[in-house]
């Protein structure tokens, strides 16, 4: 009877752990990283641990990551190993499972730091990627007053995001070009002209698949908004 209780323990023991090494198998997407009290949570982040013991993240559409991980099913200690990156010296992460994805804790350098996890069926799209593409300003407000853009006219104004870095800016005066750059753990967007003796700006963005808000943070554009619509093709 003993010996048949022992062998009754020992399968659950490995039904469970079994469970939970399945249950950190998957997709998922990075909701929140707390450091203390602080948030910092970067845009898009996603993990894709795989059965085979290697895992792969980035950031929406970028992967940015491999490696190998392991999981100790005892102690639900997580830990991955980069292949491609530097070395994680703070160790694994204990690991909590919830009804709506999982937790991971872990002491860094005297503070706690939490990430919160949720699985996913797709790659997030990342904010990078929703302004790539064609705008056409449609408004422009200065100190509270607005001004509406004529569409169709030679004062209409775009702004042309490229998948490489690039920018084409046309205003009422000239056409610039320069990089863009997105703040990986805020939606802000910074121009950085080609052109010497201009000033590198930072906006506060909004955007969806048709419009596109920006709103100045920096000290030559503070208290300016712009906003855009996607276009098709090149205003003449």
């Amino acid at each position: 009877m003993k010996t048949r209780s022992t062998a009754i323990l020992i399968f659950i023991l490995f039904f469970v752990s079994k469970t939970f090494g399945q249950k950190i198998i998957g997709l998922w997407e990075v909701k929140e990283v707390k450091i203390g009290s602080q948030v910092m949570t970067p845009m898009a982040k996603w993990t894709k641990i795989q059965e085979n013991g290697t895992y792969k993240s980035g950031n929406g559409w970028l992967q940015n990551a491999v490696g190998t991980w392991t999981f100790d099913k005892k102690k639900s200690l997580f830990s991955m190993s980069k292949t491609n990156g530097i070395i994680d010296e703070f160790g694994p992460f204990t690991v909590e499972f919830t009804d709506i994805g999982m937790n991971w804790l872990r002491e860094e350098e005297g503070t706690i730091v939490s990430v919160a996890l949720q699985k996913i069926k797709e790659l997030p799209k990342g904010i990078s990627h929703k302004v790539v593409g064609l705008w056409g300003l449609d408004s422009i407000t200065k100190d509270g007053n607005e001004e509406k853009i004529e569409i169709g006219s030679e004062k209409n104004e775009y702004i042309f995001i490229r998948w490489d870095r690039i920018y084409i800016n046309r205003s009422k005066s000239d056409r610039s070009s320069g990089y863009w750059h997105m703040h990986g753990h805020k939606p802000e967007l910074t121009l950085l002209p080609h052109s010497e003796g201009q000033n590198a700006e930072s906006w506060l963005i909004e955007v969806s698949d048709t419009f596109l808000k920006l709103s100045g943070v920096s000290e030559t554009n503070k208290k300016i908004e712009k906003n855009y619509k996607r276009l098709q093709k090149f205003p003449k």
